[in-house]
């Protein structure tokens, strides 16, 4: 049984609490669980330092260079030019975490600031071929509307930690051929819209993730996540589909594949 955690924050992780700050000790729990690969992702330039320097050396952990929507009012213009050399460096597989986080009386200006920044990050996705990792928060139709300018298909894209739950919103995001991914928020008892919307998902633009140290599932919810509970959302999943447990851990594994590019 082989296991893919396709998004999750391995360097805020080992210092949250301090819990994993021993590097062999988070590598050994990933060899324990038999992890195949784990894609760390960045979420500005200076995290993205953080997590090359700690784990560019190690095969199964895989990077992502990119600047998240909420931190866009410290972004500098060399953070423009930072993200393009970092974003072609052979050990990033993807692009972001990028996207929109619309939190309650943004003003239009930050508006404004996070849809340049996205449209950037898809700019470079699509210049040197990589998939993009959105965030998309309280704003899908500007998310639609952006990524419908490109041409998807040409290098990928994910929305991670999907959170919509009207079935025309996803089936409009299908269309524009990105994948979805599914993180702990599904084993949530009293979360049944998005329990009833995994079942429009088709399997083949299926991912799963933990956004560990975040989000942990259900029956760990309260406690710090890390990507050996990636089981209880894949067994929820397997539940919710109707499909063997067994059967979701190879499509997440082939998804993965396919969609960053690893042969």
């Amino acid at each position: 049984m082989l296991l893919v955690d396709s998004h999750c924050h391995l360097d805020i992780l080992m210092n949250f609490k301090k819990k994993y700050k021993n590097i062999n000790k988070l590598i050994n729990l990933f060899k324990k669980n038999k992890f195949l690969y784990l894609l760390t992702i960045s979420t500005n330039i200076k995290n993205f330092f953080s997590i090359f320097s700690m784990f560019s050396y190690i095969d199964i952990i895989k990077l992502s260079c990119g600047i998240h929507p909420l931190y866009i009012e410290t972004v500098t213009n060399s953070d423009y030019l930072d993200l393009e050399k970092f974003v072609s460096y052979k050990k990033v597989i993807a692009v972001g975490e990028t996207g929109l986080d619309y939190k309650i009386n943004i003003k239009k200006n930050i508006k404004k600031k996070q849809i340049d920044l996205f449209i950037y990050h898809l700019y470079l996705a699509n210049k040197y071929r990589k998939p993009c990792i959105i965030h998309s928060r309280n704003s899908y139709n500007d998310t639609l509307n952006i990524i419908k300018k490109f041409n998807i298909n040409l290098f990928g894209a994910v929305i991670h930690c999907y959170s919509y739950f009207k079935k025309k919103v996803l089936f409009k995001f299908l269309d524009c051929g990105v994948y979805i991914s599914i993180s702990g928020l599904i084993t949530y008892k009293n979360n049944f819209l998005l329990q009833k919307i995994i079942k429009y998902i088709p399997l083949d633009k299926l991912l799963v993730e933990t956004d560990s140290p975040y989000l942990t599932p259900y029956p760990y919810r309260g406690s710090i996540n890390n990507p050996s509970k990636i089981i209880f959302t894949f067994k929820q999943i397997s539940k919710l589909k109707k499909i063997s447990f067994y059967k979701i851990l190879k499509i997440n594994i082939n998804n993965f594949l396919n969609l960053f590019n690893i042969f």
